[in-house]
């Protein structure tokens, strides 16, 4: 029977280059990388599945929501189309007769809203002023703090210099065992790769002497003070701008909510209503109105003899 008719075919068993059979090991390791690659893609697989299925929960709530919404207001629509055609017939029938009564009143009213409005528009001004202030000082924070990071690492790099060149010696002492090693057997392409990374690892190691060590770590410690002290500056003026603006949002927020009733309190004030009458058939005042001219006392319950002849003189 040919391989093509065989029932169970399977392919050619892997070879190592050259045709030669993979070593175990190897092939372990080479199987274990792609596992790994394997399950990565479906650890992105299932958070992006999890965050498309999370996204179609909102969306279906969301959906919802608007049905939900539409529902109410069409319950709702006629009532409010009333109400409002009803509001429109007051105010239309009160404009009419306000403006035909308002008389010179109307000027000094406008005046007192234009000022208002004015301040008001003052305070938003200000406010975006210093919201751009705000937003500039922020970036200025930022880019100080970022600075002072790196002048931090730097230090930090400078401090542990001695660690550093411990371990790469420690590094060459390792690659120089492993190369002698590689000697022994007449590895001479092991040797070659590992001899490359011996130099490039010597290449990179440097001893300077105790006085560089100091002068250099003085100078990376006064760079990262100075940094410090620039990122502080810049963070209290940040701080500062903030509460101003927070302080300044709050006065508008207060000026606009509180504008309706400081003008009627205002405009009452220019134009108070002058007091109602006493209400008549009630006990005499307990003042006597001095005789004033164009003015009547009214009745007292008792009646007075004025008032009786003037009941008897209608009578």
């Amino acid at each position: 029977m040919s391989q093509t008719q065989r029932p169970y075919s399977f392919d050619p068993p892997y070879r190592g280059p050259g045709g030669e059979p993979p070593d175990p090991v190897d092939r372990l390791n080479q199987l274990n990388i792609e596992l790994a690659e394997r399950q990565s893609r479906l650890k992105h697989l299932d958070k992006e599945t999890q965050d498309l299925q999370a996204d179609i929960s909102e969306l279906q709530k969301t959906v919802e929501d608007v049905k939900a919404t539409l529902a109410d207001y069409a319950t709702k629509l006629k009532d409010l189309q009333t109400r409002l055609h009803s509001l429109q017939y007051f105010y239309d029938q009160k404009h009419k007769m306000i403006m035909a009564a308002i008389g010179d009143k109307k000027g000094p009213i406008d005046e007192l809203i234009r000022e208002y409005d004015h301040e008001i528009e003052h305070m938003q001004g200000r406010l975006e002023e210093l919201g751009e202030s705000l937003a500039k000082a922020t970036e200025e924070s930022h880019r100080s703090d970022a600075v002072q990071n790196t002048k931090q690492n730097d230090y930090n790099e400078a401090k542990a210099y001695t660690q550093d060149v411990k371990g790469k010696l420690d590094d060459m002492d390792a690659l120089r065992t492993s190369i002698t090693k590689a000697d022994d057997a007449t590895d001479v392409a092991s040797m070659y790769f590992e001899v490359l990374e011996f130099h490039n690892v010597l290449a990179k190691t440097e001893i300077v002497s105790q006085h560089e060590l100091a002068s250099d770590l003085k100078q990376k410690l006064g760079e990262l003070e100075a940094a410090k002290e620039h990122a502080r500056v810049r963070s209290a003026a940040m701080n500062n701008l903030q509460t101003e603006y927070n302080s300044q949002q709050t006065k508008l927020q207060n000026k606009i909510s509180g504008r309706r009733q400081a003008l009627l309190t205002a405009i009452q004030a220019m134009f108070p209503v002058p007091a109602a009458a006493p209400a008549t058939g009630g006990s005499a005042p307990a003042t006597s109105t001095g005789g004033t001219p164009g003015t009547s006392t009214p009745p007292s319950s008792g009646g007075s003899p004025s008032a009786g002849s003037s009941t008897s003189a209608k009578k």
